[in-house]
């Protein structure tokens, strides 16, 4: 048997140049090289070598999966994995946990499992080139505006080249005069054109006629609109050059006179009818009246649609006339307005809607200085826009019922996070950079009604969870891990955490029976202090923290009076009254000068006020907002404030001026 050949020294010289190059290279340690080299000095027969070089490429250039790889082979994946981690195939972590697999890889093999499968990943570039055929196809009439936030969300969640095109599989891969399998707004116009002809030609009856309309509207691929036109006479082609022209009569526009005509005369008929019916009913007439309102029916209903169809075409050809109007250019120099400071309002922008009434608000700056608001709504998701120019940014898609609250922080690794709770019993854990989840907190009690971000004095982000009732909840932010769950601190109406001077954090929570400030260890849930004052239920908190240190807690109540409250002295600073109403949100934040100051504001625009905290003094600033949710974040040169705008869903920004 070959294996059992003796081997002399030239061939222990060989397998020794063998393991001198792989120490050289990188294969092997300085500790395998020296243990293989004693099996080789001790080796009598061939197989006896095996062991120590056979994973080894040696002199013959042998390749193969199971072979070690070297330390050049180990830097060119490492440059692969640092490539796709800039053009966005890896996330932060995913390329963290493939370095690390990378580094402990010893065969072609384990490099091929963390890097193989990289060319299949999805980049920034590959995910932007997806986006701008959605927004092309938007533009196109090809797809709904409402579709293109889930498309362009799930573009940004895609991981793989395989995802991407399946997203976009059914729109043109470039603008031009190809045909995409989606139907468009003309295709539809088209077809729904097809069927009037069809109906004035006697092809098809009104009924047939409006359930084929609905069709068409509905249908979203081309060839679902060619099957529900593929049985109807198609248009008569044009004559060819050179035929004599046919003096075809004129067809007169859609007029909305018309319609209303129509509409008005179906409202008189029926008046008459019905009196008819009456008379031919007394007089024994009965299969008459019938007859008789059998066909006005039918003439009825032929009135309604036609004067419906009619003032609809009236209105869109009015519209297109118009389309083309041009407006004169604004003038090159500034044009003076009169306007009664008592009614100016500073200017509002307002982001994008959700599908339900907004929730909760919070707002961030990102670790690169880009401002962002989050927003939750009823339409169970949390949606992240741009305060730069308002634009969206993500859709933080995943709980089942409304979300609640929302906060944002950023971790100490310079992660910006953002954290939504919901009553579907989840708080999730979301990555502001590119919207992807991070994970849940375990064990959320229900009714979750409000969360906030806090960190305490050694550094560790936490946030605080609270029912609205008896209980709050706190969580570690870099693990997840649940730290307290405080049942027993009696009832309450709403809560803030805040840490006091001496590191001990706390929660500042309305008490519901008596309406004092209780504040309590978020450690244990043991009454540290309470702060009494307040006469009727207290329905707005937030914290602050002085240029000198001294950490502070806003309260507005039912009382109409808003409430200052020194947490270090335990004492009130300041009561402002003057209030008509209640207030029902209040945020604290910073001017760009430094100046502290709390915004509150209810569900009256005009009643939105601007304390500065250190005296209590009114400033002159005016605001718009209105509502029970509110959010701010101060800026080098600006401070923006977030609430309601008129449409109940969607927020407002305003710049605090």
């Amino acid at each position: 048997m070959t294996g059992e050949v003796r081997i002399g020294d030239e061939a222990r010289a060989a397998a020794t140049r063998t393991l001198d190059t792989a120490l050289r290279e990188g294969r092997l340690d300085l500790a395998e090289y020296e243990r293989r080299l004693v099996v080789v000095q001790a080796a009598r027969v061939r197989k006896d070598l095996a062991p120590a070089v056979a994973d080894l490429p040696g002199a013959s250039g042998r390749t193969g999966p199971g072979l070690r790889i070297s330390a050049a082979d180990r830097e060119r994946a490492l440059v692969r994995l640092a490539g796709a981690l800039t053009d966005g195939r890896l996330d932060a972590r995913a390329y963290a946990d493939a370095e690390n697999l990378l580094n402990r890889a010893v065969t072609y093999a384990d490099v091929d499992a963390v890097v193989g499968n990289l060319d299949a990943k999805a980049s920034h570039t590959e995910r932007d080139r997806a986006v701008a055929r959605i927004e092309a196809a938007v533009a196109g009439g090809l797809l709904d505006p409402a579709e293109q936030h889930d498309r362009v969300a799930a573009v940004r969640r895609a991981a793989t080249d395989a995802q991407l095109a399946a997203l976009v599989a059914d729109l043109p891969a470039a603008a031009g005069p190809s045909r995409s399998p989606r139907a468009s707004h003309a295709d539809q116009e088209a077809a729904v054109a097809q069927l009037h002809e069809a109906v004035e030609a006697g092809v098809l009856d009104l009924p047939e006629f409006d359930e084929r309309v609905r069709a068409v509207y509905a249908a979203r691929l081309s060839d679902e609109l060619t099957r529900l036109v593929a049985d109807l006479p198609r248009p008569e082609p044009a004559p060819p050059t050179g035929t004599p022209p046919v003096d075809l009569p004129v067809r007169k526009p859609p007029s909305f006179a018309a319609g209303m005509a129509a509409a008005v005369g179906a409202a008189i008929g029926t008046f008459v009818v019905i009196g008819v019916v009456i008379v031919l009913g007394s007089s024994g007439l009965a299969v008459p009246a019938v007859v008789v309102a059998a066909v006005w029916a039918v003439v009825f209903v032929a009135l309604v649609v036609w004067a419906k169809r009619t003032t609809t075409a009236a209105i869109a050809a009015e519209g297109a006339a118009n389309a083309d109007i041009r407006f004169p250019p604004f003038p090159a120099e500034p044009t003076w307005v009169d306007v009664d400071p008592a009614e100016w309002r500073p200017a509002q922008r307002v982001l994008g809607r959700h599908k339900g009434d907004l929730r909760s608000i919070a707002a961030l700056v990102l670790p690169g200085g880009a401002p962002v608001a989050i927003t939750g709504g009823r339409d169970n998701t949390a949606r992240v826009w741009d305060l730069s120019d308002g634009s969206w940014r993500h859709t933080l898609d995943g709980h089942t019922h409304d979300v609640t609250g929302v906060a944002a922080m950023v971790l100490p690794d310079g992660v910006p996070v953002a954290v939504t709770v919901s009553p579907d019993r989840t708080a999730r854990v979301w990555d502001l950079r590119d919207g992807s989840p991070r994970g849940t907190l375990p064990g959320l009690a229900e009714d979750a009604a409000a969360v906030r971000c806090l960190s305490l004095a050694d550094g560790s982000p936490i946030a605080v969870v609270h029912n609205g009732c008896t209980r709050i909840q706190t969580w570690d932010l870099r693990n997840h891990a649940k730290r307290h769950d405080l049942r027993e601190i009696g009832r309450f109406d709403v809560a803030v955490p805040a840490v006091l001077p001496d590191g001990t954090p706390v929660a500042v929570v309305a008490d519901w029976e008596n309406h004092h400030l209780r504040v309590v260890d978020l450690a244990n849930g043991k009454p540290r202090f309470r702060l009494t004052g307040h006469t009727q239920p207290v329905t707005a908190l937030d914290t602050a923290v002085l240029a000198d240190g001294t950490p502070i807690v806003v309260s507005a109540g039912r009382d109409k009076t808003v409430r200052i409250w020194d947490l270090h002295r335990r004492t009130l600073r300041r009561t402002i009254t003057g209030s008509v109403d209640s207030k029902e949100a209040l945020v604290c934040t910073a001017l760009p000068d430094g100046t502290p100051v709390a915004v509150a504001c209810d569900w009256d625009p005009e009643s939105t006020t601007v304390w500065e905290l250190r005296d209590g003094s009114e400033l002159p600033f005016r605001s718009a907002l209105w509502g029970n949710v509110l959010g701010a974040v101060a800026l080098p040169d600006r401070t923006l404030l977030l609430g309601l705008s008129e449409d109940p869903r969607a927020a407002a920004v305003q710049e605090l001026s």
